[in-house]
């Protein structure tokens, strides 16, 4: 495994070649990709934060591509519109070249001072950005055109992943500081694709940018996304023809549906999965005792069988192929007896465990509530509510006030960084448990500041042991991003959490 190194741009810069379509594809053409949601928040990359494939993160790559990829299946970053990305020897400074000649695509140049200018703008107050605790106390300096020096204010060799991640998206200075309200409708990038209409919770119509900075691409003429809410009409659509493409969401077996339907499903197999949280900050998560009770109460291998029938429960935080995972099992197994002492011993202490699961309001979601209230029931001293909250409610009660006591979030984990880093340090941006730890954030700080792999792998060693005596979460079934399309669509390649490459999508020939 090799980290916090140079990257070196291929031909075009725009790394390697797609991993699941063997033929080349044509120029010319239209497709059509169905999405589960519509923008909510708009399209302005300082006020996106949660980057899911079936929601926002298809359209931010289509219209601002990206700076730099991570695989989602290995966590590998590789050049985008940024040629290359370099730390110095303690990882504390790192410099960011960027590809000469590229523009956005109002006209205004791609430079190293626009990119410090998002970045800046999401660091200020005033932007009020989710992304805010990513580059607090990051400066940035424009050293030439095509040339961004960033100093951290501690080392960080994996830096570069958060790039990939969730600081990949550029918009055009000229015109959000023209209307920074109104940018987030009529968005500026210098992707492949440019927006030509936007009709809401219907459909979003993209045009090929004719000033692309990569010659020949992209190679379609224009993407619809279309929004159907049913993951099963959303493959039902490219069954029939009216699409190319569908992201059905979070469940797995729509995966195999799909492939028996005769389509092609592109994947991309990763560590973590969807996650449950426990709110460390009340009762009764406050006390480690109902957690471990709750996660010693679930039959894991069951839990994924009911909730998403031919899918698995996860061994480890490390998905199977991870230098990470380790020999033996670490997270706490099934053992209703000892559920059942917990429960009952916070009963007669007077912390009863009752509590209520918040979940989105989709099918697997549901399910999981369902599933968590079913199994519960059948222990004493423990009473379970179900909340079903839309995205909107779920989004500010649970991910902005932290008002939940038991909810779920789904955090693919290719590689730690900087996926961990966020959800379990005090001070992670998707740490909504309030979870605080630390040694916890020792062994997290350790991990990413180390270009090592024994170091690495002897402090995600720790965070999981940490993880399994603690339990601020408990990893409920194993991920994979996916897409399901039509045969005649190639050039698929998936990045972050399972979001294509606009850049390189297209018909066969």
């Amino acid at each position: 495994m090799t980290v916090g190194v140079a990257l070196v741009a291929t031909a075009c810069g725009a790394g390697p070649e797609p991993t699941t379509a063997s033929a080349e594809p044509s120029t010319g053409g239209d497709a059509t990709i169905v999405l589960g949601v519509d923008a909510a928040r708009g399209l302005d990359p300082a006020a996106l934060f949660n980057l899911t494939p079936s929601g926002d993160a298809n359209r931010m790559s289509a219209i601002f591509d990206v700076l730099f990829a991570a695989d989602a299946a290995t966590g590998e970053v590789t050049p985008g519109i940024g040629e290359s990305i370099t730390p110095d020897a303690d990882g504390r400074v790192w410099t960011m070249k960027l590809h000469a000649g590229v523009s956005f695509s109002d006209g205004t140049p791609f430079d190293a001072a626009a990119v410090r200018y998002n970045y800046e703008r999401i660091a200020d107050p005033a932007t009020k950005s989710p992304l805010a605790g990513l580059v607090e106390g990051v400066t940035f300096a424009a050293a030439d055109e095509r040339t961004l020096t960033i100093t951290l204010p501690e080392p960080n060799n994996q830096f570069d992943r958060t790039l990939a991640l969730n600081l990949t998206h550029i918009g055009s200075p000229a015109a959000l500081r023209a209307d920074p309200a109104a940018f987030a409708e009529k968005p500026v990038g210098a992707g492949p694709f440019v927006l030509k209409e936007w009709v809401r919770d219907d459909h979003m119509t993209l045009a090929r940018n004719p000033d692309y900075y990569q010659e020949g691409r992209p190679y379609l003429d224009s993407v619809t996304f279309k929004v159907i809410a049913d993951p099963v009409q959303r493959i039902n659509a490219v069954t029939t023809g009216q699409a190319q493409a569908a992201v059905p969401g979070s469940e797995l077996s729509f995966a195999q549906r799909a492939e028996g339907s005769g389509l092609a499903v592109t994947r991309a197999e990763a560590g973590g999965g969807p996650t449950m949280m426990f709110n460390t900050a009340r009762a009764p998560f406050d006390d480690v005792r109902a957690r471990r009770a709750v996660a010693l109460a679930i039959d894991g291998k069951d839990m994924a069988a009911v909730v998403d029938p031919g899918s698995s429960a996860p061994d480890s935080l490390y998905g199977p192929g991870s230098p990470f995972h380790p020999d033996k099992r670490v997270l706490p197994e099934y053992d209703k007896d000892e559920a059942q002492r917990l429960f009952s011993e916070l009963a007669a202490d007077g912390k009863p465990a009752r509590f209520t699961v918040s979940m989105p309001a989709s099918g697997f979601f549901r399910r999981t509530a369902e599933y968590l209230q079913s199994r519960l029931s059948q222990f004493s001293d423990v009473e379970v509510a179900i909340e079903v909250l839309d995205n909107a409610s779920l989004d500010r009660k649970v991910f902005q006030a932290k008002d939940f006591d038991l909810s779920a979030q789904i955090v693919p984990v290719p590689d730690p960084e900087p996926n961990l880093h966020k959800l379990l340090h005090s001070d992670g941006q998707t740490n909504y448990m309030s979870y605080s730890s630390p040694e916890m954030d020792e062994a997290l700080d350790a991990g990413r500041q180390s270009t090592d792999d024994a170091t690495r792998a002897e402090a995600y060693a720790e965070v999981e042991r940490l993880v399994a005596q603690e339990v601020p979460i408990l990893p409920f079934r194993n991920q994979a991003g996916y897409t399901v399309h039509s045969k005649d669509l190639v050039g698929l390649s998936l990045h972050g959490d399972g979001c294509l490459r606009y850049d390189r999508l297209g018909l066969a020939g």
